[in-house]
Protein backbone atom coordinates (compact mmCIF):
# COMPACT_ATOMS: atom_id res chain seq x y z
CA UNK A 1 0.00 0.00 0.00
CA UNK A 2 1.23 3.18 -0.69
CA UNK A 3 1.28 6.39 1.76
CA UNK A 4 1.55 10.11 0.39
CA UNK A 5 4.53 11.64 2.65
CA UNK A 6 3.82 15.33 2.63
CA UNK A 7 7.46 16.56 2.62
CA UNK A 8 7.41 14.79 -0.36
CA UNK A 9 4.74 16.51 -2.47
CA UNK A 10 5.60 20.27 -0.61
CA UNK A 11 7.96 21.67 -2.70
CA UNK A 12 5.67 20.84 -5.97
CA UNK A 13 2.42 21.66 -4.23
CA UNK A 14 4.21 25.25 -3.51
CA UNK A 15 5.22 25.42 -7.12
CA UNK A 16 1.76 24.43 -8.43
CA UNK A 17 0.26 27.14 -6.18
CA UNK A 18 2.70 29.87 -7.35
CA UNK A 19 2.08 29.28 -11.37
CA UNK A 20 -1.61 28.80 -10.08
CA UNK A 21 -2.01 32.41 -8.97
CA UNK A 22 -4.01 34.78 -9.79
CA UNK A 23 -6.65 33.36 -12.46
CA UNK A 24 -5.81 34.43 -15.99
CA UNK A 25 -7.91 37.01 -17.61
CA UNK A 26 -8.19 36.75 -21.77
CA UNK A 27 -9.75 39.94 -23.21
CA UNK A 28 -9.22 39.35 -26.57
CA UNK A 29 -10.76 35.80 -27.72
CA UNK A 30 -14.02 34.52 -26.68
CA UNK A 31 -14.43 32.11 -24.22
CA UNK A 32 -15.36 29.14 -26.95
CA UNK A 33 -11.74 29.72 -28.67
CA UNK A 34 -10.29 29.39 -25.24
CA UNK A 35 -9.69 25.72 -25.99
CA UNK A 36 -5.88 25.08 -27.35
CA UNK A 37 -7.25 21.51 -28.44
CA UNK A 38 -10.36 21.97 -30.30
CA UNK A 39 -8.40 20.88 -33.09
CA UNK A 40 -7.17 17.93 -32.25
CA UNK A 41 -9.38 16.36 -30.58
CA UNK A 42 -6.74 12.99 -29.44
CA UNK A 43 -5.01 15.46 -27.43
CA UNK A 44 -8.07 16.81 -25.94
CA UNK A 45 -9.09 13.02 -24.95
CA UNK A 46 -6.07 12.74 -23.29
CA UNK A 47 -5.65 16.41 -21.81
CA UNK A 48 -9.61 15.78 -19.99
CA UNK A 49 -8.90 12.46 -18.97
CA UNK A 50 -5.02 14.06 -16.84
CA UNK A 51 -7.50 16.79 -15.58
CA UNK A 52 -9.98 14.39 -14.06
CA UNK A 53 -7.51 12.33 -12.40
CA UNK A 54 -6.22 15.66 -10.71
CA UNK A 55 -10.24 16.32 -10.29
CA UNK A 56 -10.41 13.05 -8.63
CA UNK A 57 -7.90 13.64 -5.72
CA UNK A 58 -8.93 17.52 -5.35
CA UNK A 59 -12.37 15.75 -4.69
CA UNK A 60 -11.83 12.60 -2.66
CA UNK A 61 -12.44 13.89 0.52
CA UNK A 62 -15.84 15.65 -0.61
CA UNK A 63 -14.55 19.34 0.07
CA UNK A 64 -12.89 21.50 -3.07
CA UNK A 65 -10.32 24.13 -1.19
CA UNK A 66 -9.37 27.41 -3.05
CA UNK A 67 -5.80 26.05 -2.58
CA UNK A 68 -6.87 22.97 -4.16
CA UNK A 69 -7.87 24.88 -7.38
CA UNK A 70 -4.99 26.80 -7.01
CA UNK A 71 -2.25 24.09 -7.61
CA UNK A 72 -4.79 22.49 -10.41
CA UNK A 73 -4.76 25.44 -12.75
CA UNK A 74 -0.81 25.39 -11.74
CA UNK A 75 -0.26 22.34 -12.50
CA UNK A 76 -2.33 22.32 -15.98
CA UNK A 77 -0.60 26.01 -17.00
CA UNK A 78 2.82 23.80 -16.30
CA UNK A 79 1.37 21.13 -18.16
CA UNK A 80 0.39 23.47 -21.35
CA UNK A 81 2.91 26.32 -21.08
CA UNK A 82 0.07 28.24 -19.89
CA UNK A 83 -1.94 28.00 -22.89
CA UNK A 84 -5.01 27.10 -21.07
CA UNK A 85 -6.68 29.84 -19.32
CA UNK A 86 -8.81 29.66 -16.21
CA UNK A 87 -12.23 30.35 -18.01
CA UNK A 88 -11.19 26.86 -19.68
CA UNK A 89 -9.91 25.21 -16.26
CA UNK A 90 -13.35 26.25 -14.36
CA UNK A 91 -15.17 24.85 -17.69
CA UNK A 92 -13.03 21.30 -17.04
CA UNK A 93 -13.81 21.47 -13.67
CA UNK A 94 -17.63 21.79 -13.47
CA UNK A 95 -17.48 18.79 -16.67
CA UNK A 96 -15.88 16.68 -14.29
CA UNK A 97 -18.23 17.79 -11.43
CA UNK A 98 -21.01 16.85 -13.32
CA UNK A 99 -19.12 12.96 -14.24
CA UNK A 100 -18.50 12.38 -10.65
CA UNK A 101 -22.02 11.46 -9.57
CA UNK A 102 -21.17 8.16 -10.98
CA UNK A 103 -18.52 7.40 -8.84
CA UNK A 104 -14.31 7.79 -8.08
CA UNK A 105 -14.73 3.95 -9.53
CA UNK A 106 -15.91 4.22 -12.32
CA UNK A 107 -14.49 7.77 -13.42
CA UNK A 108 -11.23 6.13 -12.87
CA UNK A 109 -12.76 2.73 -15.11
CA UNK A 110 -13.69 5.48 -17.54
CA UNK A 111 -10.37 7.49 -17.89
CA UNK A 112 -7.86 4.53 -17.38
CA UNK A 113 -7.68 3.51 -20.71
CA UNK A 114 -7.25 6.72 -22.31
CA UNK A 115 -4.34 7.61 -19.90
CA UNK A 116 -3.19 3.82 -20.27
CA UNK A 117 -2.53 4.24 -24.50
CA UNK A 118 0.70 6.50 -23.21
CA UNK A 119 2.76 5.00 -19.98
CA UNK A 120 4.02 8.50 -19.22
CA UNK A 121 0.03 9.98 -19.60
CA UNK A 122 -0.09 6.73 -16.64
CA UNK A 123 3.34 8.17 -14.77
CA UNK A 124 2.29 12.16 -15.08
CA UNK A 125 -1.70 11.36 -14.01
CA UNK A 126 -0.19 9.53 -11.00
CA UNK A 127 2.36 12.16 -9.37
CA UNK A 128 0.38 14.87 -10.35
CA UNK A 129 -3.18 13.67 -8.70
CA UNK A 130 -0.41 12.88 -5.28
CA UNK A 131 0.81 16.41 -6.01
CA UNK A 132 -2.62 17.54 -5.80
CA UNK A 133 -3.91 15.62 -2.84
CA UNK A 134 -1.22 17.65 -0.86
CA UNK A 135 -2.70 21.05 -2.07
CA UNK A 136 -4.77 22.03 1.10
CA UNK A 137 -1.05 20.70 3.45
CA UNK A 138 -3.55 17.80 4.62
CA UNK A 139 -3.58 14.41 2.90
CA UNK A 140 -6.95 13.03 4.28
CA UNK A 141 -7.25 9.40 4.35
CA UNK A 142 -9.98 9.16 1.54
CA UNK A 143 -6.85 10.65 -0.81
CA UNK A 144 -4.56 8.00 0.26
CA UNK A 145 -7.52 5.47 -0.65
CA UNK A 146 -7.69 6.94 -4.02
CA UNK A 147 -4.02 7.68 -4.55
CA UNK A 148 -4.28 3.34 -4.06
CA UNK A 149 -7.09 3.14 -6.39
CA UNK A 150 -5.62 5.21 -9.04
CA UNK A 151 -2.49 3.41 -9.13
CA UNK A 152 -4.11 -0.07 -9.16
CA UNK A 153 -6.59 1.01 -11.76
CA UNK A 154 -3.18 2.40 -14.29
CA UNK A 155 -1.36 -0.26 -13.85
CA UNK A 156 1.41 1.05 -11.40
CA UNK A 157 2.78 -1.29 -9.08
CA UNK A 158 3.77 -0.31 -4.82
CA UNK A 159 7.51 -0.03 -5.98
CA UNK A 160 7.18 1.83 -9.21
CA UNK A 161 4.24 4.16 -7.49
CA UNK A 162 7.27 4.66 -4.58
CA UNK A 163 9.83 5.36 -7.44
CA UNK A 164 7.76 8.05 -8.65
CA UNK A 165 6.84 9.69 -5.13
CA UNK A 166 10.87 9.73 -4.76
CA UNK A 167 10.97 11.37 -7.78
CA UNK A 168 8.53 14.22 -6.85
CA UNK A 169 10.35 15.10 -3.80
CA UNK A 170 13.83 14.55 -5.70
CA UNK A 171 13.04 16.76 -9.15
CA UNK A 172 13.62 20.32 -9.22
CA UNK A 173 10.15 22.09 -10.00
Amino acid sequence: MIKLQPKTLERIRDHFRDVGQPASVAFTRPLEQDDPFAGDPDAKRRFDALFEAMFLMISADGEVADEEREVLRGAVRGLTDSAVRTAHIDRLFDDCKAHAKQGAEARLKAIAPILKEDPALVEAAFSLAAAVAFADSDIKDEENELINTMAEALGIDDDRAEELLNLLENESV
